[in-house]
């Protein structure tokens, strides 16, 4: 099954778009993190796309997520 993350976050050169996919929302956020050790700790708004079609926002879960590190 896939997840699909989409939105944006604030980086020090504006926002950037997102369009991710991963098997859980644990495993998208690490990709990100892989890219840019400041995502999640920056102004967001995300967008989960569950595989039954239902869409949650998940703003405050990812940034619990990478507080948790």
């Amino acid at each position: 099954m896939t997840y699909i993350l989409t939105g944006w976050y604030e980086t020090d050169n504006g926002a950037v778009m997102l369009d991710e996919s991963g098997h859980c929302l644990a495993d998208i956020v690490a990709q990100l993190q892989r890219v840019d050790e400041d995502f999640g700790h920056t102004d967001m708004e995300l967008e989960l796309h569950l595989p039954n079609g239902e869409i949650k926002e998940v703003e405050k879960i990812v940034a619990r997520m990478v507080q948790s590190q």
